[in-house]
């Protein structure tokens, strides 16, 4: 994994991600147990095109340039599937600027912090997300006044409410 974090710190560098953070299970793998994961989601501010549009193309050809390849919606950097959404809601956005840098085999690498990864999980309300809230509620790896806030702030209010019928 360390050479795709590599190389999205590279893109970061080139500009053709202007912004990223580290999301889903191996996020969450930096505050609970990690859970087995398929790929490394990546959450981004893409770089748009002097037309305004938002392109992966000019990203795609890089990461094959720099060894990379196509494979599905994922990139296989290093061997691991890689996923770059580019951040697509307010949420997303905000857990994007707010990421808070943590280190991954003696590099430095911008992580969605546990209170905006159980808010997302919320807004995305799968079993897998539920469950996803449970541990880092269980953990203490979540500020229960921070999430209340994001809860608020992105109205995940009913979201919360089923959360808590199905967990309670």
């Amino acid at each position: 994994m360390r050479l795709a974090l590599e190389t999205l710190l590279q893109l970061q560098r080139e500009a053709l991600l202007q912004r990223f953070a580290i999301g889903g299970a191996i996020a969450a793998s930096f505050y609970v147990e990690a859970v087995a994961t398929e790929d490394l989601d990546v959450f981004a501010f893409i770089t748009p095109q002097p037309s305004g549009f938002v392109l992966l193309t000019p990203l795609y050809d890089r990461i094959q340039l720099l060894g990379g390849r196509v494979h599905n919606e994922h990139i296989i950097i290093g061997g691991w599937p890689v996923q770059i959404l580019p951040a697509f809601n307010p949420l997303i956005e905000a857990a994007v600027l707010n990421a808070t840098m943590q280190n991954f085999e003696s590099i430095q690498v911008p992580v969605i912090s546990a209170d905006y990864l159980a808010a997302i999980a919320l807004q995305l309300g799968r079993a897998k997300d539920y469950q996803r809230v449970d541990a880092l509620i269980a953990a203490g790896a979540c500020s229960t006044q921070a999430l209340n806030a994001l809860i608020a702030n992105y109205n995940l209010q009913d979201r919360w409410e089923s959360y808590v019928q199905r967990h309670s």
